[in-house]
């Protein structure tokens, strides 16, 4: 069994905490965790089944899907796993978590970019909003569906997002088009990011209430997954056509 790099990551923490606060903090940690986890495990064995349940549940599951970061989380390898090395509550104190380094480095990451978005990420999560608002039956598809061109255009647009969404969260064009490869359509991809956003807000905001400051790392991320996307059958289904009436190109990265 391959094993990932285990690291770990000192967080700096500050101010006044509340029991409210130390919640959020343990419950954003295992749900991001949880959520970036199957993208970059090292056991193929593993991230196979880990993502196998993301294209299912993201295809199927609603738009506000909750604690499934949870449930991705209890199926980690212990060894791999989230831990608290040390916590000392001062002013300032420390905190400091082990387990897959890039894992840890990918959610602060995520965490930082939301803050950095402002009134763009605002923005853009309006428009997430108006996209599954107008397309309701989106939302929790049916796992038999007659593919359309009505269809096809909604995985467009939904493609659009993604790479506008995956950009703001500090992903670039070649890791969302990874991603969706992950996920089996843009749709899916598209409800992934707003649940690992939901999350990593959590962790936004306690950084923007000076409870803590994440790390900032500018080392390279490869998240693990198809090339290409795949066909599938079952719970994840690959929502593509062909030939296609208009195709969306990944922006070119900055």
């Amino acid at each position: 069994m391959a094993t990932s790099q285990i690291g770990i990551i000192t967080i700096p923490v500050d101010g006044a905490w509340d029991i409210e606060d130390l919640r959020a903090l343990s419950e954003s940690l295992s749900e991001t965790y949880g959520l970036f986890y199957p993208l970059l495990a090292q056991d193929e064995a593993t991230r196979e089944r880990l993502q196998e349940l993301i294209r299912k549940q993201f295809w199927s599951g609603d738009i506000a899907t909750r604690h499934f970061g949870q449930r991705l989380y209890r199926s980690v390898p212990n060894d791999e796993g989230l831990k608290l090395k040390s916590f000392r509550y001062a002013s300032p104190g420390i905190m400091e978590l082990t387990g897959v380094l890039m894992v840890l480095l990918l959610l602060s990451r995520v965490a930082r970019s939301w803050i950095a978005t402002g009134s763009a990420g605002i923005d853009l999560w309006k428009k997430v909003d108006a996209f599954f608002a107008k397309r309701k039956a989106l939302r929790r598809p049916a796992k038999k569906f007659e593919m359309d061109d009505e269809l096809a255009d909604n995985s467009d647009d939904a493609r659009e997002l993604v790479y506008e969404a995956g950009k703001l969260l500090g992903f670039d064009g070649q890791t969302c088009n990874t991603l969706i490869n992950i996920t089996g359509n843009p749709i899916s991809a598209l409800k992934y990011l707003v649940a690992a956003a939901n999350e990593a807000r959590k962790l936004a905001d306690l950084q923007n209430r000076g409870l803590l400051t994440l790390p900032k790392s500018d080392e390279p991320i490869s998240i693990q997954g198809p090339q290409t996307l795949q066909r599938r059958t079952g719970g994840g289904v690959a929502v593509e056509k062909s030939p296609r009436r208009r195709r969306v190109k990944p922006p070119e990265d900055e």
